[in-house]
Parts: C-alpha cells; structure tokens; sequence
C-alpha cells in the first residue's frame, strides 16, 4: 500500500513537471527569448557537469563515469544547433523547435541510463523481485497512467491542444475491422520475433536462460490467472503503445522509437532477446505508420495476454 502511494507522489510531481516543461518549450516555440535561454540553461548547465564530471571518472578509472557522460551528452548535445539539424535528416523532428530539442534531451539522457542500467544488469539472482498480487496490479495501473499521461502531456494537452486534438495527434481511433485484423494478425509474427531472440540467447548465452526466465515469472507471478492476464495486456500494451508510438514516434521517428523502447525493458538485460524486441518494435513502428495506434495496441496488449496465459499452461 506505501509502495503505491509513493507511486502514485512521485507519477503527480512526474506529470507536473512534464507540462510545466512543455509550457515553457511552448512559450520559448512562441518567440520569448528568456524562456529560450532558460531551457539552454536548465539543459546546459547539468548537461556540461555531467559530461566533465564522467569524463574525468573515466579517466581515473571509477566506476559510474560512463553513466555520467552519457547523461551529460544526452541533456547536452540537443543544444546544439548541426546535431539537431543532422537528426532532422534521418527523423521527423523540428530542429528548430524548443519542444522538440527539449523532448530529445530528456529523452536521450533517459535512454543513456536505460542502456548502462541493460549493460550492469546480470548476476546469479534475478534482477526482479517476485511480486504480490496487489503490488504487480498497482504497478500495472501506476504505470499505465504515467504512460499515458506522459504521451498525452508531451503531444500539448492543455497547452496546445485539446483533449480529441491532442487524441488524433497520438494516432488513437476506433479501429477498422481491417485494422482489428491486422492488429491480430500481427501477433503471430510478434511471438516469431520473440522466439528468435529466445532461440538465439540460449546458444549463445544459456548462462542467462534460467535468470531470465526466473525475472520473468517473478514479474508475473502476481497476474498469473485469465483477469491478471487481461489486466497486463491492456496496460502494457495501451500505456506502451501511446506514448512510444502514439506520441514519440510521429516526431523521432520509428528507429528511435524502437530502440528507446526496447532499452526500457531492461529486465532482458543485454542478451540476445533485444533482437527480437527491436524486430517487434520495427513491426509496431510500422502498423502505427500505416494504420494508427490502435493496432499497435491491439497487437501488443493480446500478445503480452497470451504470453501470461501461456506461462499459467505451462507451469
């Protein structure tokens, strides 16, 4: 229950913060100076710390220094006008707006620390938990929520855009039967994806086979019956799904998205199940390009469904 609690704290300031920075990119997007400088500063001043402070931990040889630079780089390199201008060739982003060079910097700094979080990960114990009932479905709900309202904050809800606005900017629609068949369909080719990388990890790293497959039951151990399952699948694959593809795709493009999304779920750690999450997020990428979000969704929260009910027939 305090658990949840400090979730439910700590997801409040998270959000605040989030459309406080979208307010003020928004402002410094409109022509006010003093907000412009101000992100060049709230970015800059932190980012050139970190950047001098990891790269001196690295060259005396201590721990933590590669976590440092690559947290420096990330709030600092969007600051500069030709790194932006390079992205923009490769990603729909607006190199020369404040909301977008904001959004990359966060991003790519979140993103540094999920890829030195997948490459500390390992060990003989597994890098989760096993979690009670109520404390799994409380974290599915927190998570959800932070997600969505994340996605909906950083499209400019309550800024820029209204509620159904700022829904169509995040590709978010009643499906199609067409598209209800496609987001079916591609579940098939999802648990390929998932068997390649299964496959491909146990020749290749069978040491981490027994860890990997012991994080994952005590991450769903708390769900392992038919609601549990539908429960996951809809807050994973909703939550997920409207704020990597609905929100950051459109403006990062799929390869970022793919690769950000794939370095959050660091329960994997860096074994060869990465591949297949970067073939599924390809996939998903593309089902939101050319039929919307709700595809995706439905791809994705019927995979993670049957992948619980499956764990529940096997075990």
């Amino acid at each position: 229950m305090l658990n949840a609690i400090l979730g439910i704290i700590v997801l409040t300031v998270v959000l605040a913060a989030t459309f406080g920075l979208i307010n003020w990119a928004r402002r410094a997007a409109e022509g006010d100076k003093a907000a412009n400088m101000g992100l060049y500063l709230l970015f800059g001043i932190p980012g050139a710390l970190l950047t001098v402070a990891g790269s001196a931990l690295l060259l005396n040889g201590k721990e933590g220094g590669w976590l440092a630079l690559g947290l420096g780089l990330g709030l600092g390199l969007p600051l500069i006008r030709p790194f932006r201008k390079g992205l923009a060739q490769l990603t729909p982003m607006d190199p020369t707006s404040p909301i977008d060079f904001s959004g990359l910097a966060i991003m790519l700094s979140v993103f540094a620390f999920l890829v030195y979080s997948l490459t500390d990960a390992g060990g003989g114990e597994a890098a989760v938990p096993e979690l009670s009932t109520s404390a799994t479905i409380s974290s599915l709900i927190i998570n959800f929520l932070a997600f969505a309202g994340l996605a909906y904050i950083a499209v400019g809800y309550r800024n820029y855009r209204n509620g159904a606005e700022a829904t169509e900017r995040l590709g978010l629609r009643t499906p199609t039967l067409l598209e209800v068949g496609i987001g079916l369909g591609a579940v098939a080719p999802a648990f390929i994806f998932s068997m390649i990388g299964s496959l491909l990890t146990s020749v290749f790293q069978p040491d981490a086979v027994d860890r990997l497959t012991e994080t994952i039951d005590n991450m769903t151990t708390g769900v392992q019956n038919p609601f549990g399952a539908l429960l996951l699948g809809l807050c994973t694959g909703i939550g997920e799904e409207i704020l990597f593809r609905g929100a950051i795709q459109p403006r990062f493009g799929i390869l970022f998205t793919t690769l950000f999304w794939t370095a959050l779920h660091t329960q994997y750690e860096l074994t060869w199940v990465i591949v297949g999450l970067v073939l599924m997020g390809i996939m998903l990428g593309l089902m939101r390009k050319y039929y919307g979000t709700t595809a995706a969704i439905i791809t994705h929260a019927v995979y993670n469904a049957l992948v619980v009910l499956l764990q529940m027939a096997i075990s």
